[in-house]
């Protein structure tokens, strides 16, 4: 009578314990399922890094690849090089570059930028040290290019203004100036400036033309060929021909 007076708290008993077996179960689940969520996240995160190093390298050997057409278009001996400082403000616009004296370097050479599988003058080259060296950009407001329209032959001064844009200055206002009009370096001096720069090279296309208050000149607003921002890799014109 005693012995089945007990079996309903037996029961009990053996419920609870089933209980805490289920609740202890379920604890262990959860945790495997937090350690298998964290490793395929290592593992997610693994492939997001190896696509990243994919889609990079597969931007970089594009890159070089329009570099060597560059190259194989222009009549130039030309040294690629790679970015690796920036010292870009309103006015002034300079970049360091991984080679100097050592790869043949000197103050004043010209650089050409890559615009979209076009070469294009970016700047020239104003501080040289062993191994690096640095290139003003054709934006700088410290730049000037003696450029020619290439349609109407017209030719100004290019010159860098705030911003990293470019403008075409002292054309007289007889010369034909027209928005769209593509301007390229004209490979000369013109009064007591100095270009320094092979002639033919890609600046920028006309944005606008305005007459100087003057009455005798015009200026024509440019934008430049290449992101001035955005540039990785560069060419050094270690020597070129006029013809």
């Amino acid at each position: 009578m005693t012995a089945r007076a007990l079996d309903p708290v037996r029961a009990a008993i053996g419920g609870i314990g089933e209980g805490a077996a289920g609740v202890f179960g379920t604890i262990g689940e959860i945790d495997r399922l937090r350690t298998e969520n964290d490793q395929l996240r290592g593992e997610l995160a693994g492939a997001e890094q190896r696509v990243a190093e994919l889609t990079e390298a597969a931007r970089e050997n594009d890159e070089l690849r329009q570099l060597l057409g560059i190259s194989d278009a222009l009549d130039m001996e030309l040294l690629p090089v790679r970015v690796i400082s920036r010292d870009p403000s309103n006015l002034a616009w300079e970049v360091g570059i991984d080679a100097g004296t050592d790869q043949g370097l000197a103050v004043g050479m010209p650089v050409v930028g890559n615009a979209d599988g076009a070469g294009a003058l970016a700047g020239t080259v104003v501080a040289v040290n062993d191994d690096t060296a640095r290139v003003r950009l054709i934006v700088d407001t410290r730049s000037v290019v003696i450029a020619v329209d290439q349609a109407s032959r017209a030719l100004g001064e290019i010159r860098g203004q705030p911003g990293g844009q470019l403008v075409m200055v002292n054309v007289p206002v007889t010369e034909t100036l027209e928005v769209g009009g593509t301007i390229v370096s004209a490979g000369l001096t013109l009064g007591d400036e100095t270009s320094g720069y092979p002639g033919g090279l890609l600046i920028g296309r006309i944005q606008a033309v305005e007459p100087d208050p003057n009455a005798l000149t015009q200026t024509a607003f440019v934008r430049p060929a290449f992101d001035p921002a955005t540039i990785e890799r560069l060419l050094i014109v270690r020597d070129f021909s006029q013809g």
